[in-house]
């Protein structure tokens, strides 16, 4: 691993990915690297009018400003200040973000959680710690 190396960590706001951000500050500390925390949703206020009902139901839409701040800072907290720590926020296919932040920022090594989908489950509706496993031009590291 190169000298101030880049650890990217998608997070959605749920228990699993308090403890994608635990092992990912471990590694961190060990190989001194700075994190960088990733939320991706599908929609934000900037296509989806928060004032108003939203046309999308709650399902499709997904979080919005608040939800993000608040996934970001609950992994955000868990970060001692002895680790570099910047806090991103994208919209878009969670998949095709995540890749796209890896290869803008010159990510070294992606900590993600996994849904632990079943063979037939994960090839039915996909899974982007698999597609990112197989895309990522970085080391991928998978916790369950």
């Amino acid at each position: 691993m190169k000298e101030h190396a880049r650890i990217l960590v998608p997070v959605d706001g749920t228990e699993s990915s308090d403890h994608v951000v635990d092992v990912a500050v471990s590694l961190a500390q060990v190989l001194e690297a700075s994190l960088d925390i990733l939320f991706v949703s599908y929609f934000d206020s900037d296509t989806d009018d928060f004032r108003e009902d939203s046309w999308l139901p709650a399902s499709v839409a997904g979080p919005t400003f608040k939800e993000v701040d608040a996934a970001l800072e609950r992994a955000h907290v868990r970060i001692p200040g002895t680790v570099p720590v910047v806090l991103h926020h994208e919209t878009g296919v969670p998949v095709k973000q995540i890749l796209s932040f890896i290869k803008e920022h010159e990510v070294d090594m992606v900590v993600l959680g996994g849904r632990g989908l079943g063979v037939v489950q994960g090839f039915l509706v996909g899974s982007v710690s698999q597609q990112v496993m197989e895309e990522a031009p970085c080391t991928v590291v998978i916790v369950k």
